[in-house]
């Protein structure tokens, strides 16, 4: 296999080869002396019962003695393994397309999993094919567009408009520092895979505007929105991580913030000496990206019309989320005292419940401790036994486990809650999961609790703006106004509108093709296993003060090198260390614990991750490319993150 010549191509791929290693490695030693602690993925694991001052589960402690190593099973450690040396081969040493590189990995992979479980070959392909098909439904549409909205406001000199007013206010020099603040803010209320589509017009407009620094640029926009799509609320993975950690959101917006600025600061510098000290050309994304000739300053078009396609998408896709989040905050899946018809006959109901009952599985959840089980059980006799009751019965609702088929035998599903259990359960916020088991325990107990009222003011905004704010539409509008903006600056005709528009489509499909691809790959990596065997070496850890943070980011980095996925890392990661320190604070803030996670989650990004084909095709970089430049940066993130985030928590740790 040919190694790479220079010292930051040598550092690129030992970074990838050294995390793919760390991620076996980790989970492959001999497990810790202390007790195996509660697991987060409970549907994986049986029940816990009370040991001491923990939940522990009986099936991972051995009768005698601390957790043995014959309790992990490291199959899929090793199933990692052969697909992460398949496709670094295939790629890398044998210079294969990398789509057919990821399938043939992901095949290979699932075949693995099919003889490890006695599936057959088929239902394995088909695995394939679906995973293929759910990476390809998320990113399929919104490439699209952001191929055609980068070709049409390149062309049409929106982009050029946009830096040249930019570079006016900031000044060349500081123009990278312009689109990482730029990525920074936008990636907040809008996936990072979306700014990156909008904002990469503008950096390549900006090397065409200044004839350098073309890598600098791509990284300053990865750097602002990278940092902030894992450490500031209201996106996904550190909302979920926060409500995980009982973190207040504002808490999480306000210290994610602030762990962000140092790291993205960080990130910057090391963007501006990889483009020193191994610099990229531009290259063009379509065979002739090079048709339109630049235009005089004159004739660019104004800069509201220019920035139109950037900031309809944001506006509208960020009003969506402000309002899902404010109608979320209002929780109206949550049983009040005003709901209960009777306490008295809801605690006889639950003294009685057996364990294959609706109340019986409430009582069993391992959501609550064995003295709130038992405060369910007795009347309440007054206003504050009351509260007590509906906070356990609400706490209890947030059980992913809670329904089971021989509890709900015969309690007809409410439409709602069917809907609900057939979405992604690891992704599901916490105030739709205590929705859909609401509807479950209002079906099951009708005499004896209301039915919730899920509809307010404010959700039903939210769902009005469901379709204006659902990403695939949003830059579907932008696209339109993009190529609206190009045929009048240009005065083309529609069938030359069209030319152009199918060409930056032939582009996006091969983007489309390899992100799924990748997709698929990330996914099989997870169908084996991985991240139960990792959970299970977690388990037997314990730590408190900076080494609890060491720890969460720690598990995140390991999770992301073995999976691929930013997000899932960060809600898996969050929910083990919730486990591993059962109910034990540490001497500072929860916050600290979330940026920990959500920092760890950056770490060893590679080809099982979107977001590094994203770049890597986006931004016309080859594979090798973006391993030693997307990879160690954001390893530099993930580093600064924990660096600052321990820093933090001892000068202001914000205890109590």
């Amino acid at each position: 296999m040919p190694f790479p010549a220079t010292p930051l191509a040598r550092f690129g791929l030992f970074l990838v080869l050294f995390g793919a290693f760390t991620s076996v490695t980790l989970v492959t030693v001999s497990a810790a002396d202390d007790p195996a602690l509660d697991s987060i993925e409970a549907s994986s694991t049986p029940k816990s019962r009370e040991f001491g001052d923990f939940d522990v589960i009986p099936d991972l402690i051995p009768e005698s003695g601390p957790v043995a190593d014959a309790t992990i099973d490291w199959t899929p450690a090793w199933f990692v393994t052969v697909g992460i040396v398949s496709v670094l081969t295939l790629i890398i040493g044998l210079k294969l397309n990398a789509f057919l590189a990821l399938i043939i990995s992901a095949i290979l992979v699932s075949v693995l999993v099919g003889f490890d479980a006695g599936a057959g070959m088929g239902e394995r392909m088909n695995a394939v094919v679906s995973a293929f098909g759910n990476s390809a439904a998320g990113v399929g549409i919104v490439i699209a567009m952001a191929a055609i909205i980068g070709k049409c406001m390149l062309d049409s000199g929106s982009a050029d408009r946009i830096v040249r007013t930019a570079v006016d206010v900031t000044g060349e020099k500081k123009a990278s520092l312009g689109l990482m603040i730029s990525g920074f803010i936008l990636a907040i209320p809008v996936f990072f895979d979306t700014v990156f589509y909008l904002l990469v017009p503008l950096a390549r407009s900006l090397h065409r505007r200044t004839g350098k620094n073309y890598l600098r640029y791509l990284m300053a926009i990865a750097t602002g929105g990278c940092i902030t799509h894992t450490l500031v609320p209201p996106t996904p993975g550190p909302l979920l991580v926060a409500a995980i950690l009982n973190v207040d959101i504002g808490m999480m917006m306000i210290v994610g913030a602030i762990v962000a600025i140092p790291s993205a600061i960080v990130g910057l510098a090391f963007s501006i000496y990889a483009d020193h000290k191994s610099p990229i050309p531009m290259r063009p994304l379509g065979a002739h990206d090079d048709r339109h000739q630049p235009l005089d300053d004159e004739k660019l078009p104004g800069l509201f019309t220019s920035l139109l396609p950037v900031l309809l998408p944001v506006v509208l896709i960020g009003a969506g989320t402000l309002a899902t989040t404010l109608a979320d905050g209002e929780d109206r899946a949550a049983v009040l005292t005003t709901d209960v018809e009777d306490f008295d006959l809801l605690a006889q109901r639950f003294a009685s419940a057996t364990e294959k009952s609706p109340a019986g599985r409430l009582l069993a959840s391992d959501q609550i401790t064995e003295k709130q089980r038992q405060r369910l059980t007795r009347p309440a006799q007054n206003d504050v036994e009351q509260q007590a009751v509906v906070s356990i019965i609400n706490r209890a609702l947030l059980d992913p486990d809670y329904y089971s088929p021989e509890a709900f035998a015969d309690v007809g599903i409410p439409p709602v809650a069917e809907k609900l259990m057939k979405t992604d359960q690891v992704r599901m916020k916490p105030v739709d999961r205590r929705r859909m088991n609401r509807a479950l325990l209002d079906a099951a107990y009708p005499e004896l609790i209301a039915a919730q009222r899920w509809d307010s003011p404010m959700r039903r905004t939210a769902n009005s703006l469901g379709l204006w704010s659902n990403p695939n539409f949003a830059l579907l509008l932008a696209a339109l106004a993009a190529m609206l903006t190009f045929k009048i600056v240009r005065t083309l005709s529609w069938r030359e509108l069209g030319v152009d528009v199918e060409e930056s489509l032939m582009s996006g499909g091969v983007i489309i093709l390899i992100t799924a691809a990748g997709g698929a790959f990330g996914a099989m990596l997870s169908q084996t296993g991985i991240g139960d065997t990792i959970q299970q070496y977690f388990s037997g850890q314990s730590a408190a003060g900076i080494a609890i943070l060491l720890l969460a980011w720690c598990v995140a980095a390991v999770l992301k090198v073995a999976q691929g996925s930013s997000t899932v890392a960060m809600i898996v990661g969050a929910g083990m260390i919730a486990a591993i320190m059962g109910g034990d604070e540490p001497p500072f803030h929860m916050v600290y614990v979330a940026t920990a996670v959500g920092s760890g989650s950056l770490m060893g990004s590679w080809m099982n991750d979107s977001g590094f084909w994203v770049f890597a095709k986006m931004g016309g970089l080859t594979e090798s490319e973006a391993l030693r430049t997307w990879t160690p940066l954001l390893a530099t993130l993930s580093i600064g993150g924990l660096i600052t985030t321990i820093i933090l928590s001892q000068i202001m740790p914000i205890a109590g």
